[in-house]
């Protein structure tokens, strides 16, 4: 059987598959490895002031770039009704965890890097934010952290793709939502613009042996698509999900006022043909009461 050996062997393979795929390719050992050297390259890149530019370096409210669409969805689009005792999973510096909590009774916003839970608690102090509570625990470790069938709403925004073992943390929000609650997710896709993309840096980069036998450019960064997001709630218990595609190609040039070509990609993103070609998937999902 083939395998992917993690700073060794078939880097290429391990940049386009499918995640689900490639980690069933993955050697044991070095299944073994990615949690060492995700959680070393976590702690490495967002410390210090990693920690205190985390928003300049994802571009938030500048270039219109992560922030675009789940600023609309989570601050105005998303429960209508409000997110009632809300788990933000992967909070990062608190970027969407304010936009949560002026919407939610509560909210849990789970950050493990030290640094980067510090910069979430001054972000909070300084918006006057009194109800999030920042747990310093892993996707892992919710179990642990957060009360079973406790949480009215969980939202995973735009942290999911560092994660490799994702059962695992759908199963663990699925004991942490109620039956009834809602999942709210954004993360990038994994489609055929995203393997060309691959394609092109490997041949003009990633191929060179002092890039890829360096463990830390095997840290988990594996975007979705969308037959893992749909078998991942199912997993957790979560039903009737719902997915749209964000970030239809040529879409900004064609409108480029950003929430004018939000409601356009509302509707078109749903479409089946152009929906795959959505670089952003934004999901809706229920617990059901199995």
């Amino acid at each position: 059987m083939m395998r992917i050996e993690i700073g060794r062997r078939n880097y290429l393979l391990y940049l386009v598959l499918p995640h689900p795929l490639k980690v069933a390719l993955l050697s044991p050992a070095s299944r073994g490895k990615l949690d060492r050297i995700n959680r070393g390259f976590n702690e490495g890149l967002y410390s210090g002031e990693g920690a205190r530019a985390y928003d300049r370096i994802h571009r938030y409210a500048g270039e219109e770039q992560h922030e675009y669409p789940a600023r609309a969805l989570v601050g105005e689009v998303w429960a209508p009704e409000g997110y009632g005792h809300a788990l933000e999973l992967g909070a990062g510096s608190g970027y969407f965890t304010g936009l949560i909590a002026r919407r939610a009774s509560s909210v849990l916003a789970v950050e493990p890097v030290p640094d980067m839970q510090r910069v979430l608690r001054e972000r909070c102090r300084a918006e006057g934010l009194a109800n999030v509570r920042v747990v310093a625990a892993t996707a892992f470790e919710l179990d642990g952290a957060v009360a079973p069938g406790s949480v009215d709403s969980a939202l995973v925004i735009q942290s999911l793709h560092h994660f490799h073992r994702r059962p695992e943390v759908f199963a663990a929000l699925g004991r942490a939502v109620r039956p009834g609650g809602r999942l709210f997710m954004v993360e990038p896709h994994h489609n055929l613009r995203r393997v060309a993309r691959l394609a092109r840096k490997y041949l003009a980069e990633y191929r060179a042996a002092e890039f890829w036998t360096r463990e830390q450019n095997w840290a988990t960064h594996d975007f979705l698509t969308r037959r893992e997001v749909r078998a991942l709630c199912r997993h957790g218990g979560f039903d009737e999900v719902r997915i749209s595609g964000f970030w239809i190609p040529y879409s900004r040039r064609l409108i480029p006022d950003a929430r004018r070509r939000f409601q356009w990609e509302r509707v078109i993103g749903r479409l089946p043909g152009l929906r795959h070609w959505a670089a952003v998937l934004a999901v809706e999902a229920r617990r059901t009461g199995r």
